[in-house]
Parts: C-alpha cells; structure tokens; sequence
C-alpha cells in the first residue's frame, strides 16, 4: 500500500500530466502553495512516479543544443541531426537551419557586422526578404579586390542589407595589406576610421571560421596567403582565424606578421561585441571551432550533431584529466 507521501505525489502528478491543471488551481484545490507543488513535481519525476518521453525526431539534437549553451556559456547552440543525410544535403541544410535560428536576433539588431567567406555567402545567398530599414550593415574586415568580389565583406554587405532593405556602410581597402605603412597611413582616413569603430559596436557579428591548414581553405585558394605563409602559421602554433585574425591553441591572437596586416577589427574587439554567430559543419574545423568556443570568441553557433558529441566530448574529456 502506498503511503500517504507517495499518495499525494501521485495526486498532485495525475492533476497536472493527465487532468492538465495548472499548478496554481492545483494548490488552490488542495490548499497548498504553489512551491510545494512544484516540489511534488519534482519529486515524482526523482521517484520515478512520473517518466517523460519526449516524441520528436528533434529530441537528441535539443539535448545537444542545451547541453552546449550549459557547458560553453553560450547564447544560443542550434544542432543539425544529420542521421540517413548525405553531404551535400548537410551542407544545405546547416544554412537553412542556421537562418531559421538566426532570424529572429537578425530582425532585433540595429547594426549587423559581416566578416567574409563562402559559408556567408550560402548564408545570404539563402536568406529571405524582409523589412528592416533601421538596420545598418557594416563590414568587419576590408574586402577590395578584382577577383572572388562575391565573397568580400563590401559585397555580402551589400547583398544583406538588399535582403533586408538596410543601410549599409562599406570598408573600402584591402582585407590584407603588404605592409605596417600602408596600414597606418590607411588608417588614418577619416571614413576608414569610423567604419571600423563603427564594427566594433555592432549588436551582431557573423564571421566565418576556418583552418589556413584546411584543403579547402579560402585565403589559400583565393591567394591572400600562400604556402609559405602557411608554413609560418603552422610554426607559429596557429589553430585557426577568425575575421582573417590567426589564434592560437589557447584562443589568442597570434603575434604572426600576416595578423599585423589585417585590415579589420581584431579578436580583442569581437569578444566586446554582445553575439557573435558561425556555422560550421566541416569535419576538420572541429579544433577550430573547439578552440574558439573556449576562448569566448563566438557565442551563437549551429553546428552538425557529430560536431556537438566532439565538442561535448572533449570538454568532457579535459575535465577529467
């Protein structure tokens, strides 16, 4: 026979799960307070009185996702589930998935910043039609150039606040330059100024990631860096970049001279700004991405499910060493 303890968890569950009650009308009905009833709750789900079953597709993702946002402080974690996808189904779908999270902190920004690169690009190549014309877009890093003009910051930039019927502002050099005297002299003009201060106070930053030792590193492919710059980056401990911004295991800056030349606002900068969003699904950026969520770099990602169990695994393992 149960006793008298089980007999009102048991009541208090059966009024809440089964005869769907509120749980003020059921302290009002029994004559308790409400934090007992709560406590009730919870102690039934403990006793194992009570077993939730959550019937969704959906369900291991969102555990995922909460149990990213819990361990990395993050903002928001969005997880694909990749079960029965093939490649190239993934890589469209991360998109859509990463559009559906981000729609909602996109339409609340007043200033939306944009690094550079390809998955960007899919980002807003994807991204519908909507009215926000108090929206200023502003690029993060320069972007001038006569070839591979679709993935430069000016031109994402452009191409967003088109979407979104913005403003727009636009950084008119170089993502990289050759030297430390082109870059302070550049530096010097009054325009170039105020976009990259402006960038540094943006409400939103979307920035790619990527590894300079990746086969399909962008920089490599489109020559911004070649494979001599490569060889110093890997001697330099370098993990991965940011916004064109080399770091290193621990997530800081590298003091690399390719860094020195970046015309663009910097790590220091980026951590300042209230969200900052990537997406990433590759396979070998998985010590990238690792190493920039512990650093505090990004706080918003939408990541593959395999990604999620390699980030969640390897904290778990470093907490345990």
């Amino acid at each position: 026979m149960a006793n008298s303890g089980d007999r009102d968890l048991v009541k208090v569950a059966t009024m809440y799960y089964k005869e769907d009650m509120k749980q003020s009308e059921i302290a009002k009905h029994l004559g308790i307070s409400r934090s007992l009833v709560s406590k009730y709750l919870i102690d039934a789900r403990n006793q194992g009185i009570v077993d939730i079953y959550i019937r969704s597709e959906s369900a291991y993702s969102i555990e995922l996702e909460i149990e990213l946002e819990k361990k990395f402080g993050l903002h928001k974690a969005v997880v694909l589930d990749t079960n029965n996808l093939r490649e190239n189904e993934i890589e469209r779908l991360i998109v859509q998935t990463a559009i559906q999270a981000l729609r909602k902190d996109i339409a609340k920004a007043h200033t939306i910043g944009l690094s550079w690169g390809k998955m960007l690009r899919r980002f807003i190549d994807e991204y519908p039609y909507q009215n926000d014309p108090e929206t200023t877009i502003i690029p993060l890093i320069g972007g001038m150039g006569s070839e591979y003009v679709d993935i430069h910051s000016n031109q994402l930039a452009y191409d967003l606040a088109r979407k979104l019927r913005a403003k727009c502002k636009y950084l008119y050099v170089p993502a990289l330059v050759d030297n430390q005297a082109i870059k302070s002299y550049l530096l010097e003009n009054e325009a170039i100024k105020a976009v990259l201060g402006a960038g540094r106070k943006v409400d939103l930053a979307l920035v790619g990631l990527a590894s300079p030792f990746s086969k399909n590193n962008t920089m490599l492919q489109i020559g911004y860096i070649n494979t001599e710059d490569v060889a110093q980056l890997k001697s330099a401990q370098v993990v991965g970049d940011i916004n064109s911004r080399f770091f290193d295991e621990q997530g800081n800056e590298s003091e690399c001279q390719i860094n020195q030349y970046v015309m663009g606002i910097n790590l220091a900068d980026l951590k300042k700004i209230e969200k900052v969003a990537a997406i990433c699904f590759e396979e070998d950026k998985q010590n990238v991405l690792y190493t920039a969520l512990k650093a505090d770099l990004l706080n918003i990602i939408t990541v593959t499910d395999t990604l999620a169990e390699y980030l969640l695994g390897r904290l778990k393992e470093e907490d345990e060493d």
